[in-house]
């Protein structure tokens, strides 16, 4: 920063962190703009990400950050909650209506009574409840709208209904209850591919790093970023054209997470942690850009959406000039010759909800873990139940799946596979972790050091393996 910049900066009452004053601002007026809309009056490294940082331009490749927590306060009264579950249920009744292209015919619940018996109904609602008759294993649920509540009943079983969905329903009226014919999800759309002649540009996706554990496969994770920086031959074609390397959560292994685990623990203090992690990360060429977001091992708030890293804790990484730091839940745009790609981030804490409550996805195979992320692409909802994650009770609902992506990557259960819905590439990242104590007890056995990868210009993926000292294409990986 020029001296006469930060001049400028004190004549008009913010006060420069040392942690800014060796970066380059830019237009100097332009930031005094945006901070005094704000009301922000210090600027440090987080500060200054926020309001220059979030759209990154490099000639006519973009990132442009859509979906972004960045700390709203909650309202954790009843009141509150009203205003959440309000929001959440209009903002899925709208991409229902959407998808159905407005052709129905829904009533609210309070205007049932006034149907002939026999007549048909049409509701959107959401699940407050949902049972399976003993006798003759109807699925029996209870629907509710702003106006009143009513009970549906379907001859059918589909255990991928849950609590708190919205849904449409088709049926006809008998006495007290709607018996369905047709349910409807809000579903994402098939998004078509359309031939372009870009160039090649790929997408790494990261999760699980978990730097401090004295089970961190460093060795591994820095022949990943050697691999980044052309000095090895193995896939250097593609290498040298990765433009975007996603953190999805799980950076550190952090302290005091689960019981005992001080004692697996290399490095105990978790500023300590980020710092190291940075050291790495800082060896990454500054033409490649670095998403960053968090986990539920990271130094924030466990509940969802979680903010950006916490700059008192991970304040080196904001050093960082090729990083941009995202929310958990997140979304962004990557826009370049033509081509535009939505990906859409969560690091998974909530698809253990699923494994423990849907008997088929009890096994919690690569599989199963897909189906999950696929229920919630279904949803439109990061967490269609609620109590599969906690949640931040905010007047805007961030959890909800408001664009159909192109990418949808999780992490969280340590696997790494890819696989398909609708079009859209989902992608579990693996971790960079071995087998902890507490997995060993549970029988998780994790996938470590494997890099899914993702051709932005056509969604090609694959997997790249760097466990041992040879990277190969990590087989069996596709769904």
């Amino acid at each position: 920063m020029k001296s006469e910049e930060l001049d400028l900066l004190t004549q008009n009452g913010i006060l420069v962190t040392t942690s800014v004053k060796d970066k380059n601002i830019g237009n100097v007026d332009e930031l005094i703009k945006k901070m005094k809309e704000k009301n922000l009056m210090i600027l440090d490294s987080k500060t200054l990400h926020d309001v220059l940082g979030l759209e990154y331009n490099d000639g006519d490749f973009r990132i442009v950050p859509l979906k972004n927590y960045t700390g709203e306060k909650s309202t954790s009264t009843p009141q509150g909650w009203v205003d959440y579950f309000n929001d959440r249920f209009e903002q899925l009744k709208n991409l229902l209506v959407a998808r159905l292209n407005g052709n129905l015919r829904a009533i609210s619940i309070s205007n049932i009574k006034s149907i002939p018996q026999g007549d048909e109904v049409e509701i959107i609602g959401m699940i407050s409840d949902i049972s399976i008759s003993p006798i003759k294993k109807y699925t029996i649920i209870t629907l509710e709208d702003k106006t009143g509540s009513c009970k549906v009943i379907s001859k059918t079983i589909n255990e991928e209904l849950v609590k708190d969905q919205v849904i449409f329903v088709r049926g006809k009226k008998i006495n007290d209850a709607i018996f369905i014919e047709d349910v409807n999800l809000p579903d994402i759309l098939i998004k078509e591919e359309t031939p372009n002649q870009a160039d090649d540009v790929y997408a790494v996706f990261l999760s699980d790093i978990h730097v401090g554990s004295a089970l961190f496969a460093e060795k591994q994770f820095n022949l990943f970023v050697s691999w980044l920086n052309g000095s090895t031959d193995a896939f250097s074609e593609i290498s040298k054209k990765v433009k975007i390397i996603v953190l999805n959560g799980d950076l550190v292994d952090g302290v005091g997470i689960y019981p005992e685990q001080e004692r697996e623990l290399s490095i105990k203090d978790v500023i300590e942690q980020y710092n190291h992690l940075y050291e790495m990360l800082d060896k990454i060429p500054k033409d490649k850009k670095i998403i960053i977001t968090p986990g539920n091992h990271d130094a924030t708030h466990i509940a969802e959406p979680q903010p950006q890293l916490d700059p008192y804790f991970a304040g080196k990484l904001y050093n960082l000039e090729n990083a941009i730091f995202l929310s958990n839940p997140s979304s962004f745009n990557v826009m370049y010759d033509g081509v535009k790609r939505n990906i859409l981030l969560y690091h998974g804490f909530g698809l253990m909800y699923y494994v423990n409550t849907i008997q088929k996805y009890s096994k919690m195979r690569n599989e199963d873990i897909a189906n999950i992320m696929t229920l919630q692409l279904k949803s439109r909802h990061i967490a269609p139940t609620h109590g599969s994650t906690q949640i931040m009770p905010l007047k805007h609902d961030y959890l909800v799946i408001d664009e159909t992506p192109d990418i949808y990557a999780t992490g969280h259960v340590h696997n790494a596979f890819i696989s398909r819905y609708k079009n859209t590439v989902l992608i579990n990242s693996s971790c960079w972790q071995f087998q902890t104590k507490y997995q060993k007890k549970y029988g998780i056995f994790p996938q470590v050091a494997k890099a899914p990868i993702v051709n932005l210009k056509n969604k090609h993926s694959f997997i790249l393996d760097f466990l041992d000292d040879k990277i190969n294409v990590f087989e069996g990986s596709k769904l």
